[in-house]
């Protein structure tokens, strides 16, 4: 008989999942700038890393080592010290990739990376399973791994890429991985005696829920993301709350499902998966109410808690529903202990890459976040029905779809979470008026990496754009913006015959270029397919920019445009949304200016659009410091007092700056003055994408004017 397992492998399990889920997600930050930012991209490197869990999963069910805890260690080791290696990997592969192109070249180059680590990976917990006395003790070595995922992910942005940058936190992560390899090499966890006869698989049953949880909580944890990019803002924090909470939630259904005994609870917890999904829908009506109502109460510092809080209420309990399959497929699954939990560890996590790529790159563009969330849920209670042969586990589900409430685009269109500093009144009427009335939504759709909207004003006609909530364009007060962007960078060329251009939105800066004199070809590179057609609302005023033969659009990632051989240009504009994004961040780098200098004419311009409001002084600073370190020859035009400024820099020679229809506030002397202070802003050092979020509900426009100011020429 099997011992009990040391108090020691829990302490060692939680460190496992820590390290793991920390340098995994590095590895998502490094894959996407190898591979660009966009959805294909994304759920590349997701398909690439989930599915290398899978396949270890059910693979590390067949491992038959005597001492189940050292082949732990090795797996351990094996991931650790990939880990360590990965940077260097990265460049190995990377001229490769950008010399090739294509999604054929990225797609094995990424799971060239991800494989051989999410294999030891994976393996772990079946390998191990094999010296664990029982089911139960299997389970709570999964529910101990788990809480240290959490914690892992939560680590990732608050502390350890502050303080450590991508490079430290990932060394940081394989020493802790090496250390529960020491660790677990000489713990006393033997492998109970072969029983005779072949090895038996998990039952059917037990499988099919575990895929089924897989598939439906990994779909749903995707409509949970999109959903929080749009309820507070698509900020790295936002994103590693809402992982954080789906694993708690895991974890802790994993632990109530050891105690669930009734052979009913399996597809009970199933079928209470999908119902708890719309239960929590049914508040997404009021989530963006209640964040508005919170912000007297807790001010601009606590709102991290209430967004926290809204999270876990808009998930309605679906994940711990999920742990508790999990759980209970586990102690049902029948078979040898090793094999069963690698079977349906690998089926749950192979499932969840097929529920995650569907979601993300086909039913929410298809249907929405709202239809997403009531198909997978329908899907889940159609599961329970089955396997308990009772047809009111599909009802429960398709009642509760027919009675949620219509999305409401006009409360999410506007962005409340960026406007909660700026309301007079916060009182839920108050909140609904400003969000719903005096304006009409002209468009709202579900693209592949945002929601896009286009609503239009009911007194003036003002058109706007906005991308999960932020208006990144209109025909009002972003006008001046929209464009000196086109036309200054144009006028400070020698021949700005051929231009690009980062950011499509409203067509207006497109439409600005094409009116300058010696624009012969124009590239326009647009990443959400969503914002080409959201543009075509603005064609009475942008002029149609996209049917000028001259302009050719690329619907793609702007950096992986940018590290591909192809012409150098007269001219780069690059106006993404706002720096904290995460995503758009990378386009606010060190690495993202070289790039761009690299594809620049001798004497060419390139035109970057800063904000100066929800940004802190060090920020501002921070940004003109990397800026300026790649173009020494820059200036600072304020287009919009107090929200909106663009940097212009120059390779080599050429006109002076123009001085009409605006001059320029700072040259090179000044903003090397404002820079002072600024740190570099790289890809391994990401400051301003995780600083700028905390400055969100701040009014940093004055202080942002007296940084101006004091480094102005006196």
């Amino acid at each position: 008989m099997r011992q009990a397992p040391p108090p020691t492998l829990y302490v060692l399990a939680f460190g496992s999942g820590l390290a793991a889920l920390v340098y995994e997600g590095l590895w998502m930050r490094r894959f996407a700038l190898l591979c660009g930012g966009g959805a294909l991209a994304s759920a590349l490197t997701v398909a690439a890393l989930f599915g290398g869990l899978g396949l270890g999963g059910l693979l590390g069910g067949r491992i038959r080592a005597a001492r189940p805890a050292r082949a732990w260690a090795a797996l351990e080791l094996i991931a650790a010290l990939w880990a360590l290696s990965m940077p260097w990997l990265i460049m190995l592969v990377e001229p490769w990739v950008l010399a090739t192109g294509g999604l054929g070249p990225r797609a094995l180059a990424v799971t060239a990376l991800s494989l051989p680590p999410a294999l030891a990976l994976g393996a772990t917990l079946p390998a191990l399973a094999r010296g664990l006395p029982d089911r139960g003790a299997i389970t709570a070595v999964y529910t101990v791994n788990t809480i240290g995922a959490v914690v892992g992910v939560l680590l990732v942005p608050w502390v350890l890429l502050p303080l450590l940058g991508v490079v430290g936190a990932e060394r940081l992560a394989a020493a802790v991985a090496i250390a529960v390899a020491w660790g677990a090499w000489g713990l006393p966890v033997e492998a109970g005696a072969e029983e005779a006869g072949p090895r038996r698989s998990a039952s059917r049953r037990a499988l099919a829920a575990a895929g089924l949880a897989g598939l439906i909580s990994m779909a749903l944890e995707v409509c949970w993301m999109r959903l929080a990019a749009a309820l507070v803002g698509p900020s790295v924090y936002a994103f590693s709350m809402v992982l954080a909470v789906f694993l708690a939630g895991v974890a802790g259904g994993a632990a109530l499902g050891r105690r669930l005994r009734h052979p009913a609870a399996l597809p009970a917890a199933l079928g209470l998966l999908g119902v708890s999904a719309l239960l929590g829908a049914f508040t997404w009506g009021q989530a963006p109410v209640l964040l508005a109502a919170a912000y007297p109460v807790v001010g601009p510092g606590g709102m991290g808690l209430v967004e926290l809080i809204l999270a876990a209420l808009t998930m309605g309990g679906a994940p711990v529903a999920s742990g508790v399959v999990f759980a209970r497929a586990l102690d049902e699954a029948g078979g040898d202990d090793d094999a069963a939990t690698g079977g349906l560890y690998g089926v749950n996590t192979l499932m969840g890459v097929v529920g995650s790529a569907g979601a993300g790159l086909w039913l929410i563009p298809a249907a929405g976040v709202q239809g997403a969330t009531g198909a997978v849920a329908t899907l889940a209670g159609l599961g329970a029905a089955l396997l308990s042969r009772r047809p009111a586990w599909l009802v429960a589900p398709l009642a509760l779809w027919a009675l949620l409430p219509a999305w409401d685009g006009k409360l999410y269109a506007v962005g409340v979470y960026s406007r909660v500093s700026d309301l007079a009144d916060h009182r839920p009427e108050a909140v609904r008026r400003f969000a719903e009335e005096g304006w009409t939504l002209r468009s709202y759709r579900d693209g592949l990496s945002a929601a896009v909207a286009v609503g239009q004003s009911d007194r003036t006609g003002n058109l706007w754009l906005s991308i999960n909530g932020k208006v990144d364009a209109s025909t009002g007060d972003d006008m001046p913006t929209q464009l000196l962007s086109g036309q200054l960078p144009a006028r400070m060329s020698a021949g700005p015959a051929d231009v690009l251009l980062v950011g499509l939105a409203s067509g207006v800066t497109a439409g600005a270029l094409l009116a300058e004199p010696g624009v012969e070809r124009l590239t326009v590179v647009e990443l959400e397919p969503e914002v080409v057609s959201a543009s075509r609302l603005f064609d009475a005023v942008s002029g149609a920019p996209l049917d000028d033969p001259r302009v050719t659009l690329l619907v793609e990632d702007a950096r992986a445009v940018l590290s591909r051989a192809g012409p150098r240009y007269d001219v780069i504009i690059s106006e993404p949304s706002n720096p904290w994004i995460t995503g758009v961040s990378n386009l606010f780098t060190l690495e993202y200016w070289r790039l761009g200098a690299a594809r620049l004419q001798e004497g060419g311009v390139f035109c970057q659009w800063v904000q100066l409001y929800g940004l802190a002084p060090s920020e501002l600073r921070t940004l003109v410091r990397t800026f300026t370190a790649v173009f020494p020859q820059a200036w600072l035009y304020e287009t919009l007092p107090g929200a909106d400024a663009i940097l212009i820099g120059r390779l080599g020679d050429g006109p002076p700056p123009p001085l009409e229809p605006i001059a320029p506030r700072l040259g090179p002397a000044g903003l090397k003055r404002l820079a002072v202070g600024g740190q570099l802003n790289t890809d391994d050092r990401p400051w301003v994408e995780l600083r700028a979020p905390r400055s969100l509900h701040y009014n940093t426009a004055p202080a942002n004017e007296a940084a101006l100011s004091a480094a102005e020429d006196k």
